[in-house]
Formats: C-alpha cells, sequence, structure tokens
C-alpha cells in the first residue's frame, strides 16, 4: 500500500477527483482522508489568550491517500512531498516507511533525511 498527499485548487476540485475513485456503486475504492486547507503559520495569542495575529492557512485544499495498488495517473499532478508525514498519517507503520523512503529518494539532501548526529547538535 503506498500513502500519497495531493493538494487541489479547492475543495470542488477535490470531489471531482475522489469521484474518480469511486466503483460502480459509489463506494470509494482507495481510502481518502480530506484534510481541507491546513494552517501554515499558527496564530499567536497573549498571556491573556487574545489573538495576537491569525493563523495562515494553505491556499490549496489537502487530500491524502492510501492507494491498495499503484495511485491514479489524474492525480500524479497534484502530487506534493511535505516532510514526512506532514500532519496526518493513516498509522500503519509500514505506511509511513513507504513514504519516508520515497521522500529521501526525492529529496536525499533534507535534513529529514540527514538528522543531525549528537555531535553536530
Amino acid at each position: 500500500m503506498i500513502t500519497r498527499k495531493y493538494e487541489y485548487v479547492d475543495e470542488a476540485a477535490a470531489d471531482a477527483a475522489i469521484d474518480l475513485l469511486r466503483d460502480e456503486e459509489g463506494n470509494l475504492t482507495e481510502a481518502v482522508v480530506k484534510l481541507g486547507y491546513l494552517t501554515t503559520t499558527p496564530a499567536t495569542y497573549d498571556e491573556e489568550g487574545n489573538e495576537l495575529t491569525p493563523a495562515i492557512v494553505s491556499e490549496k485544499y489537502a487530500v491524502d491517500v492510501h492507494w491498495k495498488n499503484v495511485p491514479n495517473q489524474v492525480w500524479q499532478q497534484y502530487l506534493v512531498w511535505p516532510t514526512p508525514m506532514g500532519i496526518h498519517s493513516f498509522g500503519s507503520s509500514s505506511a509511513r516507511d513507504e513514504y519516508a523512503t520515497a521522500y529521501c529518494i526525492l529529496y536525499p539532501n533534507s535534513t529529514y533525511c540527514n538528522p543531525p548526529i549528537d555531535e553536530e547538535i
């Protein structure tokens, strides 16, 4: 099984893509989680809990899919690679490991793939 992360211009575009993953009875053939517009910068608050600066959210609508087999090629153009695993994972250690391995193949110089050793900290 393969976990991948995608971003669409809005929820309607994500829903249209998700509809491509339905069988003849309308059931999803893959595990899909609609994450929505993700927070890119959290809000800040003072000591009393008053908001100082509002949260900033992504302009893209995020969706995660846990593919049973090979990812649908139509989805490929919407694929994104947040540092593993982003804000969501499907919970399976094999899914997390597969995603992390694929990420490190694509981004071998990433700090995630090359964490500092104790002497460097």
